[in-house]
């Protein structure tokens, strides 16, 4: 992301820090005029046009909203009278700004949802490509998200039915992945996934909350994975930080020494 669609992001980000009264519908709102500007190359040029003038860019995004949650009205305002580096950069700040909506406004399990649908789809490589795909319309690819979001909370099917018609060239998996820290990162909380050979028990996750709080200076929501070829220990990955106390590693490591 550009310098300038940096500062815009954390504009908006402040601005949802300082509203009240944020709810999923408001979040929801957000993301279909996300997705309505998506659709319109023009209208999305001229909305990240930097040297417009914010009450035409007021006037235009006026146009397009209609009648919608007062709250998301507001914050659409000013995610558009931002200066953003381009209009895809844009594009992803308004999806962004949905999201934390959502979050500021649920009390879903969220997280943990989007990562049980992540590995519904990581073990469905049809599934993924279908959801992927740039053919296949926006409408198709909603009913078929649908299959895998029975019994998901109001707050996942939005998020999830808007990622899926409007991928912006991602896969879902990614998309899955970054809604899911952009939510725990508007509760406070980062994401963590831990790989182990066998379940956590309750004094093992208490255990790795504290790694990880004294490690990054905040809570974590945690996911877990059960792999028995890492043998025993598990692993932790935090975004690109890897933490791994595996047997397996261990294993690894001692081989190459004997070998060397």
């Amino acid at each position: 992301m550009g310098s300038a669609s940096r500062v815009a992001m954390i504009s908006a980000k402040a601005a949802v820090a300082k509203s009240n009264g944020l709810s999923i519908v408001a979040g929801a709102a957000i993301l279909s005029v996300g997705r309505a500007i998506g659709s319109s190359p023009a209208l999305r040029a001229a909305l990240a046009n930097p040297v417009a003038d914010a009450k035409a860019k007021a006037a235009l995004i006026e146009s397009v909203v209609g009648a919608i949650d007062s709250s998301a009205k507001s914050l659409l305002h000013v995610v558009v009278g931002e200066r953003w580096s381009s209009a895809d950069e844009m594009l992803a700040g308004i999806e962004e700004l949905g999201l934390r909506v959502i979050a500021s406004g649920s009390t879903d399990a969220i997280e943990a949802e989007l990562f049980s649908i992540a590995r519904i789809v990581a073990a469905n490589p049809e599934l993924e490509l279908a959801l992927s795909a740039k053919r296949g319309g926006a409408e198709a690819k909603r009913e078929l998200a649908g299959a895998i979001l029975k019994g998901a909370s109001e707050s996942t099917t939005e998020i999830v039915r808007h990622l899926v018609s409007q991928p912006r060239g991602r896969r879902i998996r990614t998309l899955l992945a970054e809604a899911q820290e952009i939510v725990a990162d508007q509760q406070g909380r980062g994401v963590a996934i831990v790989t182990a050979a066998s379940p956590l028990d309750a004094a093992q996750r208490d255990r790795i909350a504290s790694v990880l709080r004294a490690r990054f200076g905040r809570e974590h929501h945690i996911d877990e994975i059960v792999d028995d070829t890492i043998v025993g220990g598990f692993t932790v990955q935090v975004g690109d930080d890897t933490i791994d106390a595996s047997i397996r590693s261990r294993l690894t490591e001692l081989s190459s020494k004997l070998a060397g």
